[in-house]
Parts: structure tokens; C-alpha cells; sequence
């Protein structure tokens, strides 16, 4: 598998929230480790559509005040092939696996076998083959619906809501054995509103049925993504800059991105400061190690600031946010791990 993914952090200059504020606000990008363990021998992957057009009478609904006045029973997209594209599309970016194909034929027929039914060992041949992968991932089966819903009002106003819901069944084959590595069901909604003061000027904003299939095709299509691949993730930290000298010269040395000189400066305060400002300077310290991708001494000074807390029992806001802080850094010890099962060294 491709070793490509490095700890590159994006550093955005710490910005003060308010001129009274002890605090910057910080952002940079962490890599989060995928839900599913690909086993390291999967190289290369098809996608393919082994999924049944279910029967859709009932896709398409509006109700005006729980009143259904109209239902249309018509298919509006190719609700697989946008899902599998951006699928294979999110997949290749990642570059997680080293070739990415997408198949656009059709596996399974309405006339014939069941709606979860497994491609047949002779398919699962034909398409490794074929391809030369190593892996075939299948969307087995899908439903999807969207739901319209127009309420009144008082005043003449009309208030609109449009839910768009689907899921999606994936089988993972592995080549060597035919075998099925892994099985995983998603299923999520998305919501938009609208109001207005007639029928029509309440839905008018909404997306139309075409479009809305499509975003929670896409929706689900990056979210499954994330569950074969690890992907980066923004995050926002705290930087305490202000309360006395020593930490607005620290926050002068970041100013000119040198972390180095800064974390001399919080180990001092560290050493010799105050009980609030020993808490302040090692979650200052434990940010500088998780930006440079050191998770165990980020993991360290997290612990050094919840244990300087002179009373845990007490809910302040500093208190908490160390707490919060504290559990985020363990959770991403954890992942790291994970992403060593999954990338190698990193």
C-alpha cells in the first residue's frame, strides 16, 4: 500500500479572538486513520455496481400538512453511477491505494437473484482479472428517498423542509480467494428549509429531487471514503498568549514561526510560573509537539497540564478545556497506532 501520506501540518498564525482574550486560536490539519484496516497486501481496487433497481413507488413525496398531494414514482438519476464515481474519484486523490478503477457496468439484473445477493465467484474472476486488482469493492445495494414537507403557518407564510435520505450496502471480495473481506451498511440524511408566502415561494430554494439523490449519493460516496482510507482533518487548538511577559514573548517568536524559541520560553513558565500559568504553558507545549506530529510528548504535557489543575472537581473553563484537550490528545495516541497498522511508519 502506498506510504505516501507524511505529518504535514498546516499552520495558520494565531489570530487573538479578542484584545481581552488569555487565548489564540489556532488551526492546522492531522490524518485520521480510516474505520476498516485494508489489509496491506490490497494494492489496487475496482468498484463496480452489483446492485438491483429497487422498486421505487414511493421515492418521491411532498405533503402539504401530512396531506401526501403528490408522489412521483419515477427514477431521477443513476443513483449508483454518481455514487461510484466520486467514490472512485475521492479514492484516487487519497492515493492511499495505488490504482483506482471504476467499472461501469451493471452485475446484477431486477429478474434475477436476490436484492443482497454476492457477485458469483466467476464474475468476481472476470472483473480481477480484467482489471488486474487485487480487490473488488461492490455496492451490493441502495435505496434512496426524498421527502418534501410544506407546513402552515400563521400570517399567510408556509415553511418548508426537504429531507433526502439513503443507504448504501458495500462488499469488499478479495481476488485471491474470492472471499468477502468485509460487509458495511451507511445510511445518513441531509435536510434543507425554506419559507416563503405562498406554496411555490416556500420550495423555491430547495434543491430539486435530481439534485438532492446527488448530494446524499455524494454524501455517502466520501463518507465511505473515509472508512477505506485515512484522510486529513482539520483541527482548532488553543495558544495562551497573554497573562504576563513570558508568554507574550513566546507568542512573539510564533509570530516569526519559530516554535523552538517559544517552547523555551513555556518550559520556563512551566518551571517557575504560577499553578494557572503551569496549566497554560504545558497545553501551550503539548500544541507545539501535536502540530510536529510528536503525539506521545503532545500526550505527555496534556497529562502535565491535567495534573497541575489544583482542582479537578472545579468546572472553570480552563479546567474543562484541559479535560476535553487531555482526551483528544489520548484519542489521537490511539489513532496513531492505527495509522502505523495502516501506512507503515509515518
Amino acid at each position: 500500500m502506498s506510504n505516501i501520506f507524511r505529518y504535514l501540518f498546516l499552520l495558520v498564525m494565531p489570530v487573538l479572538i479578542a484584545s481581552c482574550a488569555s487565548f489564540s486560536e489556532i488551526h492546522f490539519d492531522v490524518l485520521k486513520p480510516a474505520v476498516y484496516s485494508v489489509p496491506p497486501d490490497i494494492k489496487s481496487v475496482v468498484l463496480v455496481n452489483n446492485s438491483i433497481d429497487f422498486p421505487d413507488t414511493a421515492v418521491n413525496i411532498i405533503k402539504v400538512d401530512e396531506e401526501i398531494v403528490n408522489i412521483d414514482t419515477s427514477k431521477v438519476r443513476d443513483y449508483p453511477a454518481v455514487v461510484l464515481k466520486i467514490a472512485g474519484e475521492a479514492l484516487n486523490s487519497r492515493m492511499f491505494f495505488d490504482t483506482v478503477y471504476v467499472d461501469t457496468l451493471k452485475y446484477k439484473e431486477l429478474s434475477k437473484g436476490k436484492i443482497l445477493e454476492e457477485l458469483k465467484p466467476y464474475q468476481i474472476d472476470s472483473l480481477c482479472r480484467k482489471y488486474g486488482v487485487d480487490a473488488i469493492v461492490s455496492l451490493d445495494a441502495y435505496k434512496y428517498t426524498n421527502n418534501v414537507s410544506i407546513v402552515t403557518l400563521d400570517f399567510e407564510e408556509f415553511f418548508s423542509t426537504f429531507d433526502a435520505s439513503a443507504i448504501n450496502y458495500w462488499r469488499i471480495y478479495k481476488c485471491a480467494d474470492h472471499s468477502v473481506m468485509k460487509m458495511h451498511l451507511q445510511k445518513d440524511t441531509i435536510f434543507w428549509d425554506s419559507s416563503g408566502t405562498s406554496l411555490n415561494t416556500s420550495v423555491r430554494h430547495l434543491p430539486d429531487f435530481g439534485k438532492a439523490t446527488d448530494e446524499i449519493g455524494s454524501y455517502l460516496a466520501y463518507k465511505f471514503v473515509d472508512y477505506l482510507a485515512p484522510h486529513w482533518e482539520d483541527v482548532s487548538r488553543r495558544l495562551y498568549t497573554n497573562g504576563n511577559m513570558n508568554f507574550q514573548n513566546a507568542a512573539e517568536w510564533i509570530s516569526r514561526n519559530n516554535w523552538q524559541e517559544a517552547e523555551k520560553i513555556w518550559n520556563f513558565i512551566y518551571k517557575n510560573g504560577s499553578a494557572k500559568a503551569k496549566v497554560r504553558a504545558a497545553l501551550n507545549l503539548a500544541v507545539s509537539f501535536e502540530r510536529d506530529g510528536d503525539i506521545d510528548n503532545a500526550v505527555k504535557w496534556g497529562y502535565n497540564a491535567y495534573k497541575s489543575l489544583l482542582n479537578r472537581s472545579n468546572a472553570s473553563a480552563l479546567n474543562l478545556y484541559v479535560m476535553k484537550y487531555y482526551n483528544e490528545l489520548t484519542v489521537r495516541k490511539r489513532e496513531k497506532r492505527k495509522l502505523v497498522e495502516q501506512l507503515g511508519d509515518i
